[in-house]
């Protein structure tokens, strides 16, 4: 199996390489694999920036513990290391319905073939935001994402509290339709 450019066998190389402080190794690896981790955690937090920092933190984690850590699948890794954290997040904070069921939808098995599934899936659900209406992804955004309550967004967009709900029903039924296809492949693997 390949990581973008980088097969099992190089990730291996430079994992070790890393352990003994290579720097341009560590960038390798962090060039590969930073994008698909950044995907994973936003679809489980559904935010970019706290997706971009919990990526990072994983990364630095990794660096500093490089020689005392015994990796034998560094994605599986990594990837468990990402939900992890993002579930720590979580569980401080107030669920939204969309993050229970991108919660109960994603697991990261201990097999690393499967992690290419999951950043399929958290591709998908990204995707599906992506391609609402303009007017409806900033509805959602700012009622999944920014926690802002249907009222206070009919005020801000000038619009009615029925209209606000009826475009949230319409996302949320796009990434229910989308992630019950993505569920069956992934659940079929």
């Amino acid at each position: 199996m390949k990581v973008e450019g980088i097969d099992n066998g190089s990730i291996e190389n430079l994992v070790m390489r890393v352990k003994k402080s290579d720097q341009k190794a560590f960038n390798i690896l962090f060039t590969e694999l930073w994008g698909p981790m950044y995907s994973y955690a936003c679809s489980i937090l559904m935010n970019d920036s706290l997706a971009q920092d919990v990526v990072q933190d994983i990364w630095v984690d990794f660096w500093q513990r490089r020689q005392d850590l015994d990796v034998k699948f560094l994605k599986s890794y990594l990837y468990k290391s990402i939900r992890n954290k993002c579930y720590n997040h979580l569980r401080n904070q107030k669920f939204n319905k969309i993050q229970l069921e991108v919660a109960h939808t994603l697991s990261v098995a201990s097999d690393v073939d499967q992690n290419d599934d999951v950043i399929e899936l958290s591709t998908r659900i990204n995707s599906v935001i992506s391609h609402l209406p303009k007017r409806c992804q900033v509805i959602f955004r700012l009622s999944r994402i920014n926690n802002i309550d249907n009222k206070e967004i009919a005020h801000k967009l000038d619009i009615s509290q029925r209209s606000v709900e009826n475009q949230i029903s319409f996302a949320l039924r796009q990434l229910r339709k989308e992630l019950a296809v993505a569920k069956t492949l992934f659940f079929f693997l």
